[in-house]
């Protein structure tokens, strides 16, 4: 069995073999990618080794923590890994330019004794990791009442302008969270108001179990959610929950902070890539 050339002469490997790295990117914009995922050498002589490597980078805005890869579709090629990812990623930091942090991952794999080789065989890389997404947003409102003390038509829509949701930046992560009020003017009578929490997949992968716990909280506030407790996405992709808090208009006005956490949640992302092996010589 004889060892492939790595780095130091791989460009003339590749120029007499006409092999080059193949794979596919993972994930999105949001928490770990997979920046490059294949293997050094994608065609083999039998019994010869090579490695495959991957590069994974954390480009949203929380650490990514408890980092696991699984290779799947190389059993007869006896994968060994010979470095393995950091368990932790940094995030980045938009503010401050900061990228979020990277780490490589490689097996090592043998090519198998087959008569008729293998063409172009698939194999698949999973990524898993833990990640927390949270929002806060600022709701103001008013009562029916307030606006109409303001007789002035452009005065009463300038007001009215002032209403709404005012959203803090997110964190950055493959689970995204948006908070709506469907009513900026409160009508006599009523003190709650109805907070609409859309929770959307925007990773291109999975949520691990399809459970994800969500905490909806209103400083010095009671909050209400439906459904409560952990919940699943519908389809894998987005679920809404519809909240209630209380709202104190005896100034006319109030304005309502919401904090939205989804803790600790597990994901993963996968990319795909090739590899072949000659056929045994008779």
């Amino acid at each position: 069995m004889k060892k492939v050339a790595i780095f130091s002469i791989l460009l003339i490997i590749i120029f007499l073999s006409g092999c080059t790295q193949t794979g596919s990117r993972g994930g999105s914009t949001n928490g770990i990618i997979i920046e490059s995922f294949g293997p050094l050498i994608s065609q083999l002589e039998p019994g010869d080794t090579t490695e495959i490597t991957a590069i994974l980078k954390n480009v949203g805005g929380s650490e990514a923590r408890d980092i696991q890869v699984e290779l799947y579709g190389l059993g007869d090629w006896n994968p060994r890994m010979i470095e393995a990812p950091e368990t932790r990623l940094g995030p980045t930091d938009v503010t401050r330019n900061i990228q979020g942090e990277s780490t490589p991952v490689t097996w090592e794999v043998t090519a198998p004794n087959y008569k008729t080789g293998v063409d172009n065989q698939e194999f698949e890389m999973r990524v898993y990791y833990t990640y927390s997404t949270s929002a806060l947003a600022s709701i103001k409102v008013a009562s029916d009442s307030y606006i109409k003390n303001f007789q002035d038509p452009q005065e009463r829509q300038n007001q009215i302008n002032q209403l709404g949701v005012k959203m803090n930046r997110p964190t950055d992560g493959p689970i995204s969270v948006s908070i709506s009020a469907p009513s900026k003017v409160i009508k006599p009578g009523s003190n709650t108001l109805k907070v609409i929490i859309d929770i959307q997949n925007v990773g291109s992968g999975y949520l691990l179990n399809n459970q994800l716990n969500v905490r909806v909280y209103s400083e010095g506030r009671q909050v209400s959610c439906s459904p409560s407790g952990p919940i699943k996405l519908l389809q894998g992709k987005s679920r809404q929950l519809r909240c209630s808090v209380y709202i104190d208009l005896a100034n006319g006005w109030d304005n309502i902070p919401i904090q939205v956490d989804l803790e600790n949640y597990r994901y993963w992302v996968s990319a795909t890539s090739t590899i072949s092996a000659l056929p045994t010589e008779v």
